[in-house]
C-alpha cells in the first residue's frame, strides 16, 4: 500500500496541474492580444495625429481581427483615417461596416461621420454639370438620412453636445439642399427667357396678318406722301393739299 498512496498523490497534483495551465494559456493569449491590439491603435493614432493617414488607416486595419471585445472601432477608426485622407467612397464603406456591430450608445458617432463623408461627396459634385448637381442632391439627402435612422438630431447617445453636433450636420445639409434646388429652377427659369417663345397656328396667322396691315399702311402713306408733294396735284384745289378720304 505504500507505494500506491505516492502515485496517487502525483496523479492528483498532474490533474491539478493540468487544470490550471490551460485557464493560464489563455490568459496568456487574451493578454497578448490585448498587447497587440493596443499596439495597433497606438501607432495608428500616433500615424493620425503625424497627418500619416494612410499609415494610420493600416495599422487601424490590423485590429479588425484583433479587437474582440469592440469590433466596431477598427472600421470606424479606419474609416475615419480614410475620410481625413480624403478617401470619400472608402471611409463611408468603413463607416457602414462599424454600423452593424456598433452599441446603440455610439451609434452617432458612427452616423455624424457618415453624414460628413456624404457631404464632402455632395461638396466635389455641387460645381459640375446637371448629371453632378444630382448626385451632389443625393450625396446630402443620403447625409441627412443616415443622420435621421439613428435619430442623431433629435437625441443622440453621448449627450447634449453630440445632439446639436448632429443638428448642425443635418441643418447644413437641408440648406444646401435648399439652396441647390432654388438654383436649379433659376437655371431652369433662364433657359425658358432664353428660348423664342412657341406661337401657335391662330397666333401666327394673326401676325402675319398684322405684317400685312402694316406694310398696307406704309404703302398708302408712301402713296399719300409722293400725292402731297408740290406740282403732283392733278390741277384741282390747291397744289399739295391734303387729298380726301377714300371709301
Amino acid at each position: 500500500m505504500t507505494p500506491t498512496a505516492p502515485t496517487a498523490q502525483r496523479r492528483l497534483r498532474r490533474a491539478l496541474w493540468r487544470a490550471g495551465i490551460i485557464p493560464a494559456i489563455l490568459v496568456l493569449v487574451v493578454l497578448g492580444k490585448v498587447v497587440v491590439m493596443m499596439s495597433h491603435d497606438d501607432e495608428g493614432r500616433t500615424a493620425f495625429a503625424d497627418a500619416s493617414f494612410v499609415e494610420a488607416a493600416e495599422e487601424f486595419a490590423e485590429n479588425r481581427s484583433w479587437n474582440w471585445f469592440e469590433p466596431w472601432v477598427a472600421p470606424f477608426d479606419e474609416g475615419a483615417a480614410r475620410h481625413a485622407n480624403q478617401q470619400y467612397p472608402l471611409a463611408i464603406e468603413h463607416y457602414e461596416v462599424a454600423l452593424q456591430t456598433v452599441p446603440t450608445v455610439e451609434e452617432c458617432t458612427v452616423r455624424i461621420n457618415l453624414a460628413l463623408a456624404h457631404e464632402a461627396l455632395g461638396d466635389r459634385a455641387a460645381d459640375g454639370s446637371p448629371p453632378d448637381r444630382q448626385e451632389a442632391t443625393a450625396r446630402w439627402q443620403a447625409g441627412i438620412d443616415a443622420l435621421a435612422e439613428g435619430g442623431c438630431p433629435q437625441e443622440s447617445g453621448r449627450g447634449q453636445e453630440q445632439t446639436e453636433q448632429a443638428q448642425d450636420v443635418d441643418e447644413r445639409l437641408r440648406q444646401k439642399l435648399e439652396q441647390q434646388d432654388q438654383q436649379d429652377d433659376d437655371q431652369q427659369q433662364q433657359q425658358q427667357d432664353d428660348q423664342p417663345q412657341q406661337q401657335s397656328p391662330q397666333e401666327q396667322e394673326l401676325e402675319d396678318r398684322n405684317d400685312e396691315g402694316r406694310e398696307d399702311r406704309r404703302d398708302q402713306q408712301e402713296e399719300r406722301d409722293q400725292q402731297n408733294q408740290p406740282g403732283s396735284g392733278d390741277g384741282e384745289g390747291d397744289p399739295g393739299s391734303t387729298p380726301p378720304p377714300s371709301w
